[in-house]
């Protein structure tokens, strides 16, 4: 439904982070994928069970806005992503 591919790269370091609001049966569920880009990724969820789209559109945000605060920015990848 909805998703955001964010990078960072400062000195040494180049990363991305990937979240994505997924609908399943009984809601919606706020997944991200992070780590060296390039690099295995590691993968986890913001909802433990399904919930509202409100809330996980409320989750889905604070994250992005989380993530940007820190120097992500959306950006191009230099590898797909699924």
């Amino acid at each position: 439904m909805k998703n955001s591919s964010l990078f960072f790269r400062e000195g040494s370091s180049d990363k991305e982070y990937h979240i994505q609001l997924v609908e399943v049966a009984g809601g919606f569920v706020v997944n991200f994928q992070y780590g060296r880009r390039g690099g295995t990724l590691k993968a986890g969820t913001k909802t433990l069970v399904p919930v509202s789209l409100r809330s996980a559109e409320q989750i889905y945000d604070k994250l992005y806005q989380e993530e940007t605060r820190k120097g992500y920015a959306e950006g191009e990848s230099k590898q797909s992503f699924q």
